[in-house]
């Protein structure tokens, strides 16, 4: 089940960002996100009342900047992300959003791909983005495709 985060999320959140990332955004800030800033949204992949995988994101006007985005690792190459991703984008959508512009490692090919497929292109790179590696900067044109679940 996909649904908007509520506070008590934040430290399941946290903790599978740690587990992923190797470093989280920090409780604080997503408290800020989820609960300060109008712009922010958060969204998490609950199964069987576990969260297992989350998406974050800001949206001002017509444009929208992913913040994280996981799945965990058991969970992953399952569908799951592709679920979350196509629910985000609907809502997205609702919100009039034409526009999503997220960073990537250099590095990381799969979510590269994974976000190609849903018509993404890369626009830049930025040197030392992250701690010990470029970022490329992708944007993906939200209506140009129809991403209702099927």
């Amino acid at each position: 089940m996909i649904r908007q985060a509520i506070e008590a999320d934040l430290f399941e959140i946290e903790r599978l960002e740690k587990k992923i990332f190797n470093e989280s955004l920090g409780f604080a800030f997503l408290k800020q996100e989820l609960v300060d800033n109008p712009f922010s949204k958060i969204f998490v992949y609950e199964q069987d009342g576990k969260i297992i995988g989350y998406m974050s994101y800001r949206q001002i006007d017509s444009n929208a900047d992913i913040m994280n985005f996981l799945v965990d690792e058991p969970y992953q190459n399952q569908g799951i992300g592709k679920e979350i991703f196509k629910f985000v984008l609907e809502e997205m959508k609702n919100d009039g959003c034409e526009t999503i512009i997220l960073e990537v490692r250099k590095s990381n090919q799969r979510a590269i791909y994974f976000y190609e497929s849903f018509g993404g292109k890369v626009i830049r790179t930025i040197p030392n983005y992250y701690k010990d590696e470029d970022g490329l900067v992708m944007i993906i044109e939200v209506n140009k495709n129809d991403y209702t679940i099927s």
